[in-house]
């Protein structure tokens, strides 16, 4: 027997299709809504990285501009509150700043907004800076199964590890660095440290100068 739609069904039906017609036109202009916020949100990162660099080119930094360009970075969330790298860079500015409980707290909200390589490498070196080795080597690590063909990552691996005086560890990590990026020079330069040293086991460059943090290189 075939079941035919009775004319209540086929009503139905229409209405569905109306329904589902509305929605997908009804989604275009907030996807378009989106993609302006995050426009507009990513110009207000540009200016405070600029005002960020301006700040660092001052001896001591100026944090009257790191102040300006914490403003900048809170009205970027405003417009867009999942712009990953606005919360990238008020880490930086709160590192500056030397408060580095918020600093952390900025960088792993970018994480969980964007688990990003790049992100993951600002977190390790975050907590590196603050002492939290374990925890560095924990975001490497974490970075690493997001994007297992960073060169930078396995830099910051090993730099923990380093750290943590697992100094074979170390010395792999950041071989696997250079394979991965032959012309890394910080992986290039810490390895050569490492063996370089007393016992082989030499100084090691931690981090780079850098400035603001979302363009930053290990």
């Amino acid at each position: 027997m075939i079941c035919r739609l009775g004319g209540k069904s086929r009503l139905s039906l229409a209405l569905a299709i109306a329904i589902v017609s509305l929605s997908v036109l009804a989604m275009e202009p907030l996807s378009y809504a989106a993609e302006s916020n995050r426009a507009e949100s990513d110009a207000a990162v540009t200016e405070a990285e600029q005002l960020v660099v301006q700040a660092s080119k001052a001896d001591p930094v100026d944090t009257k501009l790191i102040h300006q360009a914490m403003d900048k970075l809170h009205a970027a969330l405003k417009i867009d509150p999942r712009n990953d790298s606005a919360y990238v860079d008020l880490g930086y500015c709160y590192g500056v700043l030397r408060d580095g409980d918020t600093a952390v707290s900025m960088y792993r909200t970018a994480t969980e907004l964007n688990p990003s390589g790049d992100n993951f490498i600002e977190l390790a070196d975050i907590y590196m800076r603050v002492g939290d080795t374990e925890d560095a080597l924990l975001a490497a690590n974490a970075g690493l199964i997001k994007d297992p063909s960073n060169a930078r990552l396995y830099n910051a691996k090993g730099m923990a590890l380093n750290d943590l005086q697992r100094f074979d560890e170390a010395e792999d990590a950041w071989e696997e660095a250079l394979k991965l990026n032959p012309n890394l020079k910080v992986a290039a330069a810490n390895l050569q440290a490492l063996n370089g040293g007393p016992n082989g086991r030499g100084s090691i460059s931690k981090h780079s100068a850098k400035a603001p943090a979302s363009s930053a290189t290990p």
